[in-house]
């Protein structure tokens, strides 16, 4: 599958996602459609155009490992990939007009790769025949989701480069950028004061972190610019004792029946009284005697053992993992109204 071809297939082998839909990936992630009384509209101007002209433009897609086979051709030394189902990458409207008009068949533009990973990577650069065009915050919301996918391609490009095939300014993809180096900056992983090289390749290192990742690929630019605007410090007493009793708790019931629920409550009352001291902090620590252990300098997401904290003791990683999902959440709450988390 070295360039693309068109051929008609059954529209019921397209695949489709939310990720790989660009106008999706940001701007609908956390809440309905905010225009569908345009989309309605835009999808009646679709069919009328089907029944009176046909597609006009083909799907694009590129194939999917599901529901293929590898085969060997008569002749043939090594073996090829022959699809069953595509993944779409650009025409989504015009899928969704199709099966309104209950049509069986569709052209398509195969495009070159295989699996989920490079469809990613096609759909977005396959801007080009976008019959209803991006708003400007739908093209940076889709720029921002590019670059933090899975892969590095976009990560990798050169800011000129990375800007024309997204379809954004080059401030835009700097603004990116710059936000990520601040935070990793904060996080101890970029030193401030190296040269801009070194600070480039600890830039990527830094991206491509599991964990990095996990956190910028669920929030929106939108959100993530007003957390930003807000201030890091901004996390109230309260929601952080949230974080702390939600991590307790979630590690408590979350053990598959190590604890009874019933001595869970119990502890925790206890646990409760025993806070209420006003020696609390120095006698939780004597009582309960946490391990300890010397600062490690791999990556988090690759160790086995447990992450001092501040206090000089470590937490236990089940209970550091709970504690990160948390703040996940709290980060991602922070872009919407009070109530809806």
């Amino acid at each position: 599958m070295g360039h693309s071809s068109v051929q008609q297939i059954e529209l019921s082998a397209v695949l489709t996602h939310p990720q790989l839909q660009n106008r999706n990936v940001g701007m609908q992630k956390y809440k309905e459609h905010s225009d569908a009384k345009r989309y309605k509209s835009h999808i009646k101007e679709l069919q009328r155009s089907i029944r009176t002209a046909g597609l006009q433009v083909p799907l694009k897609v590129v194939a999917a490992e599901e529901g293929g086979d590898w085969k060997l051709a008569p002749g043939a030394d090594r073996p090829h990939f022959e699809p069953g189902r595509y993944w779409l990458v650009d025409g989504h409207h015009r899928r969704e007009a199709l099966l309104v008009e209950g049509h069986q068949m569709v052209a398509v533009e195969i495009l070159p790769g295989l699996g989920f990973e490079e469809a990613l990577d096609a759909c977005r650069l396959s801007n080009g025949h976008v019959i209803q065009p991006m708003s400007p915050d739908e093209r940076t919301e889709n720029a921002w989701s590019a670059l933090n996918q899975k892969r590095d391609t976009y990560r990798r490009m050169e800011l000129k480069q990375a800007a024309e095939l997204l379809q954004v300014s080059e401030p835009t993809i700097k603004r990116f950028r710059k936000t990520v180096r601040d935070d990793g900056i904060k996080a101890g992983w970029i030193d401030a004061d190296a040269s801009r090289d070194k600070q480039k390749l600890q830039l990527q290192e830094y991206w491509n972190k599991p964990s990095t990742l996990r956190t910028l690929s669920k929030v929106p630019w939108r959100m993530y610019k007003r957390r930003l605007r807000q201030g890091s410090g901004t996390t109230s007493d309260a929601a952080r004792r949230r974080m702390i009793k939600m991590a307790m708790v979630q590690y408590g019931f979350g053990t598959d029946g190590r604890f009874r629920p019933e001595d869970l409550v119990a502890a925790w009352v206890e646990l409760g009284k025993e806070a209420d001291r006003a020696d609390a902090h120095q006698y939780l620590l004597d009582k309960y005697k946490p391990k300890i252990s010397q600062p490690k300098e791999d990556d988090d997401d690759d160790d086995d053992g447990s992450v001092p904290v501040s206090s000089g003791f470590s937490v236990h990683p089940e209970i550091r993992q709970m504690a990160y999902r948390g703040l996940e959440i709290s980060a991602i709450g922070e872009g919407f109204d009070e109530g809806s988390v």
